[in-house]
């Protein structure tokens, strides 16, 4: 059976389905929708446990130059920046008193050589004699030549003290290096206490770095790690040499020494360096962003988004390390979808994963 239409009511049917049709693109429009968020898909992987410090250049040799006795300086041939041998003089302070004793420790020296010479050909004489010389006189000359030779050896040994006092007057490199400091110059008068030259040996340096106590622990000798110098492009292997047992009560700190392995251009002492501990490698591990974990009440979870969309909350453990990406070792399958805010989303939520 056919419907007809009456005239007039064609317009009015047509205006009706419009209406209709925008009324239901309004309800979808206002209806709910998948939020979106961002999540980082975990994947098995190699993965590193690194701790990042910063540490010193500081030479493996370092002493400073002091005078055993005081006196002014008289040569002062070295400065700041240049390099001396093992053994060179690096400074000398006035030997008066010391040049004096000597003189006169030889003067007396070579006089007790004579009264012992003379000594000692008046002795011959007598034995010369034989029986006419009585033996109590010639016993007499026996023992003023033993009398003498004693007392030459105590004048030698004067005139030898004197002169190592002198030469304590002369300060001599302990060992090949460059001066880092001269605090005085030439006609000052020093003291023992006073501070001649700051000598390093910068040929093999050494890093020094201080460490919480609490990631030391996993810190060893012979351990790896990676230097990076400021402005510089290469990362410089290091090796670690020491550990300081004892713990700063000041710092919670422990220090830390190392070497740079291989061949290296002389960096300057105290320059500041980035130090990265290789601390473990694991071949396949799941790494997460740390932002991505939350912790209410002593508990840790995340917050993934199931293939539905579904937002779920699942409980995780992982290596607990000052990094930004952490090791799981609990809770999470390689790709899934991890949010990375875990306040974006709320479990039950629907959600759309955006990069």
């Amino acid at each position: 059976m056919r419907v007809r239409i009456p005239k007039g009511a064609h317009g009015i049917l047509v205006v009706a389905i419009a209406i209709a049709a925008a009324g239901l693109t309004a309800f979808l429009a206002a209806g709910p929708r998948a939020k979106e968020v961002a999540a980082y898909t975990s994947a098995i992987a190699p993965a590193e446990r690194v701790l990042a410090v910063n540490g010193r250049i500081r030479p493996r040799l370092q002493v400073d130059i002091r005078p055993s006795l005081g006196g002014a300086l008289m040569a002062l041939p070295f400065d700041v920046g240049h390099r001396v041998n093992q053994g060179d003089i690096l400074a000398r302070i006035d030997d008066g008193p010391e040049a004096a004793a000597i003189t006169e420790a030889q003067a007396a020296a070579q006089a007790q050589q004579a009264t012992l010479a003379q000594a000692r050909r008046d002795l011959a004489r007598l034995e010369a004699l034989g029986e006419f010389a009585t033996g109590r006189d010639v016993e007499q000359k026996r023992l003023a030549v033993e009398e003498g030779e004693r007392e030459l050896r105590r004048r030698n040994a004067a005139v030898t003290q004197a002169s190592e006092l002198r030469e304590r007057r002369v300060l001599r490199a302990p060992f090949s290096g460059v001066i880092l400091q001269r605090p005085v110059d030439p006609g000052q008068t020093v003291s023992p206490e006073t501070v001649i030259y700051r000598l390093a040996d910068l040929s093999n340096p050494e890093i020094t770095a201080e460490v919480d106590e609490i990631y030391a622990a996993e810190i060893h000798p012979e351990m790896e790690a990676l230097v990076r110098l400021p402005g510089g492009v290469d990362t410089l292997r290091a090796r670690v040499l020491h550990i300081e047992p004892r713990v700063d009560p000041a710092t919670g700190a422990r220090d830390v020494r190392l070497a740079l392995d291989g061949a290296f251009l002389n960096p300057p002492a105290g320059l500041t360096v980035t130090i990265n501990f290789l601390i473990e490698r694991r071949a396949n591990a799941i790494s997460i962003p740390r932002g991505a974990i939350n912790e209410v009440g002593g508990k840790t979870f995340v917050l993934i988004a199931g293939a539905d969309g579904v937002v779920r909350e699942r409980a995780v453990t992982f290596v607990d390390w000052p990094a930004e990406q952490v090791i799981v070792l609990s809770g999470i399958e390689a790709g899934e979808h991890i949010l990375t805010n875990p306040a974006a989303a709320k479990p039950g939520e629907k959600v759309r994963i955006v990069n």
